[in-house]
């Protein structure tokens, strides 16, 4: 009677965790790299910036990520360091950040995702923010992301569009002179590796 009550409770907890082991496939920890093009909102003189120079917009970034998956519904908090440039009519503006992007998203076909949600950003280091380095509201900044990409195993390649919400005075004092303002954009292209989780 004892063996048939344990089997009962071993198959009662089988029958329970397998769906949810299926609803939770996708979740962990993972890693991800890609480039960045970063634009300062001027479209007509970024698109001239990019046919004398295709390369001048380029940065990079790297970081973590973990999701949290169930069923086709997920959220994917990001930490993630971020060199990006730009080029202005006073010179290259360059900066390097930690980018903290909270997602939202829906697997569609198994294989496609779309996201969004809200991004944070901190500034390390820049040549043309105004302010002291010290001074923590103006390194301090918040703003959106959407996108989508593709996911197959552990592998994913995802295009997303992150912009600021609120314009930033800069001054490029440090390069050649001048003050602008300017609302952050940039669209940016990773892969991503699961590397822990189911």
């Amino acid at each position: 009677m004892k063996s048939f009550q344990q089997l009962f409770y071993l198959v009662f907890f089988f029958l329970i965790s397998y769906p949810m082991a299926l609803a939770q496939q996708g979740s962990g920890l993972g890693v991800k790299f890609g480039t960045n093009y970063n634009t300062s909102g001027k479209y007509f003189k970024d698109a001239e910036s990019v046919w004398k120079d295709p390369l001048g917009g380029v940065g990079y970034h790297a970081g973590i990520f973990y999701k949290m998956s169930s069923y086709d519904i997920y959220l994917r908090p990001e930490l993630v360091f971020t060199e990006s440039r730009f080029q202005t009519s006073f010179g290259e503006a360059n900066a390097q950040r930690i980018d903290a992007p909270i997602l939202g998203g829906i697997q569609l076909f198994k294989i496609i995702n779309v996201f969004a949600g809200p991004s944070f950003h901190y500034t390390l280091n820049d040549n043309y923010l105004t302010g002291s380095s010290s001074d923590f509201n103006k390194r301090l900044r918040m703003g959106y992301q959407f996108g989508m990409g593709i996911s197959i195993g552990p592998l994913g390649l995802d295009l997303r569009y992150e912009r600021e919400f609120n314009d930033q005075k800069f001054t490029m004092d440090r390069v050649l002179g001048g003050n602008q303002d300017f609302r952050h954009q940039q669209i940016l292209l990773a892969l991503s590796l699961r590397i822990f989780g189911p």
